[in-house]
């Protein structure tokens, strides 16, 4: 697979960086926040045993938790280190190395249940949405369900604005700028702050904003439609596919 280069996307801090500014160390130490959860219950009837790909696992933060829960993960990720994380933290796997937009498993088989969490669908870089969202409807089965995360309104306000994340380390979002000569129209560079007790890194990313109804027109783009918001943020969405002629 040829290198990847991601224009607006860079990292720092010890260990491996990904094209996408992702810390491999990082996100090694950072643990899933009920996200795994909120798949589960959306998708109850089906398991044990629900067949799910996981589009951008990175280091396994919520593949573990997810096989954990019942369900038969394949884990897609463009990074082999974070590849290489997820086998340890879930010996056995099946792991797929591709970016999202272009992986094509088709000719093996449809899934149960595709997940594009971590606001992957707001990603900055003109087509790569569309090429994510494309790719979710290609392997969703036709009765099956498209999960994803996007950003709750006022993401981008406020800043510079921290937390404690469930391990106690701090998660600092220092700014979020207009990128004008980077990016699709309306994207924005984040820059976001890791504090651990050893160490620190830093990821600049590309997001472009969704209001509700933008993000609802851009799965219908891909023939997805939403037919559940599952938290009270309504940053979680549930989506099938759409029927003939919608």
């Amino acid at each position: 697979m040829n290198h990847i280069v991601r224009e607006g996307y860079e990292g720092t801090g010890p260990g491996a960086i990904t094209p996408d500014g992702c810390a491999v160390e990082l996100y090694r130490r950072i643990s899933a926040e009920g996200e795994p959860e909120i798949v589960a219950r959306a998708v109850a009837g089906r398991l044990p045993g629900a067949r799910l790909l996981e589009l951008g696992s990175g280091a396994g933060r919520l593949t573990r938790p997810l096989t954990e829960l019942g369900f038969e993960v394949t884990a897609v990720d463009e990074s082999e280190e974070m590849l290489d994380a997820v086998r340890e933290a879930v010996p056995g796997i099946r792991t797929v190395r591709s970016p999202i937009e272009s992986l094509d498993l088709t000719g093996e088989e449809r899934f149960d249940v595709v997940l594009l969490a971590s606001f992957l669908v707001h990603a900055g870089t003109e087509g790569v949405r569309e090429g994510m969202l494309d790719a979710c409807r290609r392997h969703v089965a036709d009765e099956g369900w498209v999960i994803v995360q996007r950003e709750a309104d006022g993401r981008h306000e406020g800043l510079p604005r921290e937390r404690r994340a469930a391990g106690g380390e701090l998660i600092r979002a220092v700014s979020s700028e207009p990128s004008p000569d980077e990016g699709r129209p309306g994207s924005r560079s984040l820059h976001v702050e890791y504090y651990f007790p050893d160490a620190k890194w830093t990821q600049t990313y590309l997001s472009c904003p969704l209001t509700e109804k933008e993000f609802e027109e851009a799965l219908a783009g891909a023939g997805l439609v939403v037919d559940a918001y599952l938290d009270e943020q309504r940053s979680w969405a549930r989506a099938r596919v759409a029927a003939p002629g919608r």
